[in-house]
């Protein structure tokens, strides 16, 4: 494996490419492109996340994927590890759950017995908030391995939980979850994991806080998970879970070089469908190269006076972006409906995203009396961010400007020049996010003039913000996203989806 001793770069099935679909029955033969050495035409990745989070994957596909690498002669437990994302049990039914985990134990059945090491040594649980969560998952994986041992006759191998944190409290908090994570798993089970694994996801906390407030939360995740290990003598190693534009996380070639040094202290990040298919072989190669060049490097370790100015920044920045998404909130579900899907979902289940606890976190009057209705249901964070694109707003630009003179105006120009220090690579999302802003194209979708106003300020200050010459769009994103404009205003799904595929193209992703 690239990483040691955990992976390094964990391909996933999120569907955030533009340039390609993908049928459940071809998600094995790209398990095996992700897992198959760059001398062998694959892309030399070390981790595949099977994804059944809200998405209709067979139940035996970790055991398909163990069937296709070995058949290439692959080593599961030395070569790759598989790891899937099972459902949540509070937005799916248990039984679901119950089902991934007998097909998961069925696979690591398999890769014992053909190779002698078990594929899955890691599980993630989905929107994760306590360390109760992942206990309740533990205890029933280690009834059913009971249970399979007895019926199957063979051992399952050992399998830990990952927990995924991707909300602001909870990455605020995550030591807590994982204190009480290690208590639980230790009173109940008598388990004592020798090392911790945790996602901390940037885009539902992009979708609901804002860009650069989720920027702030992964570093300061990151701080409080490196004190917390040294205080308990353990390791723990941050997954980073990121897509490719910045809105969600920007790991791309442009960006990676800066990247590492924002988020330093990461052992994985994710590789998402988007750079793998829209931006190529070659731009994974660089950003693995670039990844495992700066493995283990001691993360930003943060005072607690730099924490709460930090939260009280991250506080500002959701207000300003909260202040103008509330104003076309209404518009976002009805684009994200011609949005093409680019992996099969189950038609149940959708996680439909809020934005609740963030508008208690920013905790101003003007906004609470802005609050959405409450049958208002958000899409997931790559519709989402592709929706905002394909209205001709950039989504890692809402609330950057505004939320740069706040703070500036509230908390002095240190405090401006501390957070540029903390996150480098702010200024490099702005410079490639603004191309993307069309003016013209916002304002066929936009009425409300305060909305405008707010958009075309945080633009103003954007420009000022980058310096020198910002990079406009190009004619043919222009025309592209008039397209798509036209073809929603008809009603014309096949023609919006193409259109909208197309400008994720020219991004690099879908969102």
């Amino acid at each position: 494996m690239l990483g040691y001793p955990v992976p390094l770069a964990m391909a996933t099935q999120h569907p955030d490419s533009a340039s390609r679909g993908f049928s459940v029955e071809e998600e094995v033969e790209e398990a095996l492109r992700d897992l198959l050495p760059r001398s062998r035409g694959g892309l030399g990745l070390d981790e595949k996340m099977i994804d059944y989070e809200g998405k209709l994957t067979p139940y035996h596909q970790v055991a398909w994927v163990v069937e296709e690498t070995l058949r290439h002669g692959l080593q599961p437990g030395e070569d790759f590890l598989l790891t899937p994302r099972i459902p949540s049990e509070r937005l799916e039914e248990p039984e679901r759950q119950i089902m991934v985990l007998w097909g998961v134990l069925v696979a690591n059945k398999k890769s014992i017995v053909k190779a002698g090491s078990p594929a899955v040594r890691y599980i993630i649980t989905p929107m994760c908030s306590s360390g109760y969560e992942v206990y309740v998952l533990q205890r029933r994986i280690l009834k059913m391995q009971r249970l399979a041992e007895e019926e199957l006759g063979v051992k399952t191998g050992y399998i830990e939980v990952i927990p995924l944190v991707e909300d602001m409290e909870s990455l605020l908090h995550v030591d807590k979850i994982l204190e009480g994570m290690k208590n639980a798993l230790l009173t109940h089970l008598g388990l004592h994991y020798s090392h911790y694994r945790v996602l901390l996801g940037k885009s539902d906390t992009a979708l609901a806080y804002g860009h650069p407030a989720s920027s702030i939360a992964l570093v300061y995740a990151l701080s409080r998970l490196y004190k917390w290990a040294e205080d308990e003598n353990t390791r723990v190693h941050p997954i980073m879970g990121v897509g490719a534009l910045p809105f969600r996380g920007h790991l791309s070639p442009w960006s990676v070089d800066i990247f590492v040094k924002q988020y330093r202290g990461y052992s994985t990040a994710t590789i998402q469908s988007g750079i793998r298919y829209d931006q190529g072989p070659r731009a994974v190669e660089k950003v693995v190269n670039v990844l495992l060049d700066n493995l283990h490097e001691r993360p930003r370790i943060l005072s607690a006076d730099e924490e709460k100015l930090l939260i009280n920044i991250a506080k500002l920045f959701t207000a300003e972006y909260l202040r103008f998404v509330l104003r076309i909130i209404e518009l976002i579900p009805h684009v994200a409906s011609f949005v093409p899907r680019r992996r099969a979902r189950l038609s149940h289940g959708e996680y439909p995203r809020s934005i609740d606890k963030s508008l208690a976190f920013a905790a101003e009057k003007e906004l609470l009396s802005m609050k959405p209705p409450r049958d208002l249901k958000l899409p997931r964070a790559i519709s989402y961010a592709a929706s905002l694109y394909t209205m001709g707003i950039p989504p890692s630009l809402i609330g950057l400007g505004r939320g740069l003179k706040r703070i500036e105006k509230e908390l002095g120009s240190e405090a401006v020049e501390y957070l540029l220090k903390v996150l480098p690579l702010l200024r490099r999302d702005a410079e490639y996010d603004i191309r993307f802003y069309v003016p013209e194209v916002v304002m066929s979708y936009i009425k409300d003039e305060k909305a405008l106003q707010l958009l075309k300020e945080d633009i103003a200050i954007t420009r000022d913000f980058i310096g020198g010459n910002a990079p406009e769009p190009q004619e043919e994103y222009i025309e592209t996203l008039r397209s798509a404009e036209r073809a929603i205003k008809l009603g014309i799904k096949e023609a919006a989806e193409q259109a909208i595929a197309r400008a994720g193209v020219i991004r690099g992703s879908l969102g």
